[in-house]
């Protein structure tokens, strides 16, 4: 589009926008700077651009528009431009889609004083009012239904926001995600501590677990056997307690099963803390000058100054959730604990009692996958379909759609680290 027409298009859409929302406290504006055809994976209209304060977005609006609207949130290393499946998936069964940058950066915030993780919660809130907006003025009518959904910090921001606005979003997916900051940075310390002292043994470690998938380090010694430092390291990573404010308890340990992936992921470990340590907690310099690999994995949040754990937990999870999601978990998953999602369980229970919280979450593992994968991939047109059949349900007091599927995909709902399903 030449730059005169774009313009033209600007003003024309802006005036459309704020008739669209007469009536509501002011429309969302924002520049954009891309506005075209494309084909792929169906025809529709891709619309790309920046919201105030720097969050950049894209919105993609199909010519058979199923009447709803997906909003994605990105992962902690992704931008508006990476939302993997998700776009192609969603766009195939006739969503509109939206997502958004989030106004910030990973290899980019801790330098950046204006950036916060924080800001997250207001940035997808304004896409999800602008994507509605550009709805009414494209399709000439309002989205039926508002769906949140994204996996790992996408994951952690799907629930945020499903619980901070109830009224904006009508239920949500969330994938492979976090509770808390401290739950899960801090974790990441920890498990690199322990992983320093177990380094020597992994391939050992890694090859007896394949070979017995039942196997417990402390009966069945290896050869030659772990010292008791390794072997109290070993479980250091099988056991990490967290807890939330409310007094909900999860363990973000790594699962038996996930030691290849501790090798592998080794270096994510040590990059996330790298690249964000001074914006997780600015005062911790445990030896002056700058802060060494070494040095981060003996960060601990807990002993973090007060005011540096309030910051952190303005991310925390409530459990208090009033539209359903779901979540699906790699239970092989090394850089967010599978002991995330179960641990959200809890919470959400604690909050809610057991039986509430059976009717708006829905939890289901994935047996060896990792952060992510084709596994998870391949089921997002199922959860979609699953959602939405539960959202039926629940509008019409059980007169349509179905309650959430006890099996998604093959896996078991209710699936716990022990192998076994938690009653409910």
């Amino acid at each position: 589009m030449c730059p005169t027409a774009l313009a033209r298009h600007l003003v024309v859409l802006s005036i459309v926008l704020l008739l669209a929302v007469a009536g509501a406290s002011a429309a969302i504006k924002a520049t954009v700077d891309a506005d075209e055809r494309v084909d792929s994976p169906v025809p529709h209209r891709y619309i790309h651009g920046v919201i105030p304060d720097d969050a950049k977005f894209q919105l993609a609006l199909p010519d058979q528009w199923n009447g709803k609207l997906v909003v994605f949130s990105r992962g902690f290393s992704g931008t508006e431009l990476t939302p993997g499946a998700w776009k192609t998936t969603t766009l195939e069964k006739g969503y509109a889609f939206a997502a958004s940058d989030e106004g910030w950066n990973r290899l980019t915030i801790a330098k950046e004083p204006q950036d916060s993780y924080y800001e997250s919660r207001q940035r997808i809130r304004e896409l999800t009012l602008y994507a509605q907006q550009v709805l009414i003025a494209h399709y000439k009518k309002k989205a039926s239904r508002t769906l949140m959904v994204g996996g790992s910090n996408g994951g952690h921001h799907t629930k945020w926001m499903v619980e901070s606005y109830p009224e904006l979003y009508d239920g949500g997916i969330a994938g492979y995600g976090f509770n808390s900051q401290v739950s899960q940075w801090g974790g990441i310390a920890t498990v690199l501590r322990h992983y320093d002292v177990i380094a020597p043994r992994i391939d050992d470690i890694i090859a007896k677990r394949a070979a017995d998938p039942s196997w417990d380090p402390a009966r069945a010694p290896l050869v030659p056997s772990l010292t008791a430092g390794q072997l109290a390291a070993l479980e250091g990573i099988y056991d990490v307690p967290a807890s939330m404010p409310n007094g909900a308890t999860f363990n973000v340990g790594r699962w038996p099963g996930s030691e290849a992936q501790w090798k592998s992921n080794h270096d994510a470990w040590v990059g996330y803390l790298r690249d964000s340590m001074p914006r997780f907690d600015p005062t911790f310099n445990p030896n002056g000058g700058a802060l060494t690999d070494e040095e981060l994995r003996l960060w601990d949040p807990t002993r973090s100054p007060k005011a540096v754990q309030k910051e952190l937990r303005r991310l925390d999870l409530t459990g208090n959730l009033k539209r359903p999601v779901i979540v699906m978990h790699g239970t092989a998953d090394a850089i967010v604990s599978p002991g995330e999602s179960d641990g959200y369980r809890a919470l959400v229970e604690r909050r809610l009692g057991k039986r509430n919280a059976d009717r708006v979450l829905a939890v289901y593992f994935i047996p060896g996958m990792g952060h992510g994968g084709p596994e998870y991939s391949n089921l997002i047109g199922a959860q979609l379909d699953a959602l939405e059949q539960w959202i039926d349900y629940r509008e019409s007091r059980g007169k349509r759609g179905t309650p959430a599927p006890e099996r998604l995909g093959g896996y078991p709902r209710g699936l716990s680290r022990a192998g076994v399903l938690v009653a409910r």
